[in-house]
């Protein structure tokens, strides 16, 4: 990656940081982080970001396409990188769970147990129609 699209990135992000982060103090101090800065060096091209979690959560979502490129610069093993899409919450037990496809919508145990009364009910509906066609 050039240098032009890392200070770029970095500056937006500490824009980003500095008009909308309620924990952001004057000189890049944050409440949050154990270093008490706001924007740290982390372990990618050398680009600085914004790793503290209230900034992660509620202010960096505001602008998706800056949170897209700020995750796509982080290593693929990741926890912020991960946490992207890949978490669920099942429909049936409610519990998070990570999914495997964009479609999953239960977690293991609830999807075998789904399955089963989908094939206990496709099964009763397929006897019943059997039984009408006899009695006709």
């Amino acid at each position: 990656m050039n240098q032009r699209k890392i200070n770029s990135r970095r500056s937006k992000l500490n824009r980003l940081a500095r008009n909308h982060c309620a924990n952001y103090k004057s000189g890049g101090a944050c409440d949050l982080q154990r270093c008490g800065l706001c924007t740290v060096e982390i372990k990618t091209d050398s680009i600085h970001g914004n790793i503290c979690p209230y900034f992660m959560r509620n202010v960096l979502p505001a602008e998706p396409a800056l949170m897209r490129e700020y995750l796509e610069c982080l290593p693929a093993d990741h926890p912020l990188r991960n946490k992207s899409n890949r978490a669920g919450k099942c429909n049936r037990c409610g519990q998070r769970f990570e999914r495997r496809s964009n479609r999953q919508q239960y977690c293991a145990g609830c999807a075998v147990e789904n399955e089963k009364e989908n094939s206990r009910r496709r099964n009763r509906d397929f006897r019943d129609r059997q039984r009408k066609r006899m009695t006709i």
